[in-house]
């Protein structure tokens, strides 16, 4: 009894959700609706033409009657038919209108996500929430917007007609609609069961698709394309078993439905007829009957047969609520950011599901214009202190700061230009090299782009490329290596004219020739001027060497920090840090494995929180 009353109170709610959807259109709304009422107020006079035809034109055999009967028909049907193309056609562009617009607003509230909510969710999963969901609503909001008013107008239409020519016959209903009613509620729970079991599985094929596409070369380097095609074969025959499943639901309801209309018909003929032989109904009368009878019952299939897609729009929409509900992502209101220091204050962050804190009362300060180095072990907390800066994550305790001003007292926009992100896996985007390079500033001439590549040491390799910078560099800068997605996106940063970067581990994936030519780049990142206060993660410990100030982090603590000098003076962790890379480095000239040495050479690969 409970879950009954929990699902009328859900079931209410989603539908405010609809009428909230559809509230902006709603002069269209009704505009639409009267339209295909009129329309179907319309087919009602199509059985009295039949009625007419039998009782009185072909009796009378007047020829000049018959003609005027069939121009009176003929125009009658060519009025209807323009009307019920208007009715259809604005019907389906209002439908289009609401899911385009909801599919934009799904999209628009997504980006305005804290990153948290990104790590909860595969990405597939929320691209099908705004993309495949909202087309799932375009069946429940045609009927319930447009079409389902002219079915009730039709219903009640036929329903007086049908009284208004014999009440004892039009008795019939008042047993046939109870029962009609009976079988769509039995088979409301388990369609809408169905339903939303199917958008579940739409999200999850979506997910593994997309996933795999994006680590294309990962499968095919591990012959896992095996893997792939049992993994996504699984979850496509779950996909059909639902389908199946709720088509037996579907097609038991829609078959009850009928033969219940049939007996309904059969039961006329058989009252009807005996009216007729009684001299109570003319033949014409029964004909109209009969007709009209059909009538009602499309509509009322119609109706009934709605709440298949009003239970797989409700679905969709329970699943597009969900995403709309989440809050965004808040800042303050404060729109000017100071030139200043920038201070981590006693702050404490433990990532959601962890046991032990990423940041454990931690405490540092970058001057302005200065640039400092965040080293450690992997899991140290590097990683997390530059999602902190930037307000991808807050602070459980304590508070960051910029200028003395804690930033979530920023407005989120105008804190994150004057911040430009470099990241380990730099992310680039379809479109050309000159695009993804002006992706910073989107209103940046030619030449800007062109002296930001060239201080980033890009413009040789880009002038290379067969189309220079209008080269099409494919998803996720497909076409092109490591290094150079490196150097695109460190243009991109200095083209954002940004007070505070953060480079996250720019080279810790490269060769030594491709980390000298990245290195390059960084020399001329930092050779904007004093403006610039630089944060850089560093796993290899050769790249920071004239950083101003390096802070070493262990397990969410600053163990130490100075200048490279300093620390190889106090031989401390950094030190032990130092001489492990130097020895490894030496004979064989390549990055140590951390999969190999155990504890010590971990501490070799800092890898970010």
């Amino acid at each position: 009894m409970a879950d009954t009353a929990t699902d009328r109170k859900s079931t209410l709610s989603i539908l405010k959700r609809l009428w909230g959807v559809l509230r902006p259109y709603r002069n269209r709304v009704v505009a639409v609706a009267l339209l295909i009422s009129f329309t179907a107020a319309l087919e009602a006079a199509g059985p009295q033409f039949v009625r007419y035809a039998f009782d009185v034109v072909i009796p009378a055999g007047d020829s000049s009657r018959f003609l005027w009967f069939g121009v009176a028909f003929a125009g009658f049907y060519l009025f209807r038919a323009v009307v019920e193309y208007g009715g259809m056609y604005w019907s389906f562009a209002l439908t289009q209108q609401v899911v385009s617009d909801v599919r934009m607003q799904a999209y628009e509230h997504l980006l305005t996500l804290p990153v948290s909510r990104f790590d909860d969710e595969q990405s597939g999963s929320l691209s099908s929430r705004v993309v495949s969901d909202p087309n799932a609503l375009e069946g429940m909001i045609q009927a319930a917007a447009s079409r389902l008013s002219g079915q009730l107008v039709s219903i009640l239409v036929v329903a007086g007609v049908l009284v208004w020519m014999n009440w004892k016959l039009a008795l019939v209903n008042l047993v046939v609609l109870p029962v009609l009613a009976a079988i769509t509620y039995h088979f409301q729970e388990p369609l809408r069961t169905a339903s939303r079991s199917i958008r579940e599985t739409v999200a999850r094929l979506t997910a593994t698709s997309t996933e795999t596409i994006s680590n294309i070369r990962v499968v095919k380097a591990f012959v896992g394309e095996q893997q792939e095609r049992d993994r996504f074969g699984t979850q496509n025959r779950a996909y059909v078993d639902i389908n199946l499943d709720r088509r037996k639901d579907v097609g038991k309801m829609e078959g009850l439905i009928n033969i219940t209309a049939n007996y309904a018909i059969g039961a006329l003929l058989l009252i009807g007829g005996g009216m007729v032989v009684g001299g109570s109904l003319t033949l014409g009368e029964l004909t109209a009957f009969i007709m009209y009878q059909r009538q009602l019952q499309g509509p009322v299939q119609s109706v009934m047969f709605f709440n298949d897609k009003l239970q797989a729009g409700m679905a969709a929409l329970e699943r597009l609520s969900d995403l709309v509900d989440t809050a965004p992502e808040t800042g303050g209101h404060v729109e000017e950011v100071p030139v200043g220091a920038v201070e981590l204050e006693d702050v404490r962050f433990t990532y959601p599901g962890a046991d032990e804190p990423a940041l454990d009362d931690l405490s540092l300060r970058i001057e302005p214009g200065r640039t400092a180095a965040l080293v450690g072990s992997s899991g140290a907390g590097k990683s997390t202190v530059a999602n902190l800066i930037g307000r991808f994550r807050d602070p459980d305790e304590g508070r960051v700061a910029i200028g003395g001003r804690d930033v979530r007292r920023f407005e989120l926009s105008a804190l994150r230009r004057h911040i430009a992100l470099v990241p380990q896996d730099p992310t680039l985007f379809s479109g050309t090299v000159a695009d993804n390079i002006r992706y910073a500033e989107p209103g940046a001439s030619d030449d800007a782009v062109r002296r930001a590549a060239r201080m980033a040491n890009a413009d040789g390799f880009i002038r290379r490329l067969p189309q220079g910078y209008a080269t099409e560099i494919g998803e996720r800068g497909v076409r092109l290596s490591g290094g150079q997605k490196q150097r695109v996106a460190i243009a991109r940063a200095i083209l954002a004219d940004a007070r505070l970067l953060l480079l996250d581990e720019a080279t810790s994936d490269l060769d030594s020739e491709s980390e000298a030519v990245i290195q390059d780049a960084l020399d001329g990142l930092f050779a904007r001027g004093d403006r610039l206060t630089s944060v850089v993660i560093a796993h290899r410990l050769s790249t920071i060497e004239d950083a101003d100030t390096i802070f070493v982090l262990e397990d969410g603590r600053l163990v130490e920090s100075g200048s490279h000098r300093e620390l190889l003076r106090r031989d401390g962790r950094y030190a032990e840090l130092w001489t492990l890379q130097r020895r490894d480095e030496e004979p064989t000239g390549v990055e140590l494995d951390p999969g190999e040495g155990g504890e010590a050479e971990a501490a070799e690969n800092p890898r970010s929180a």
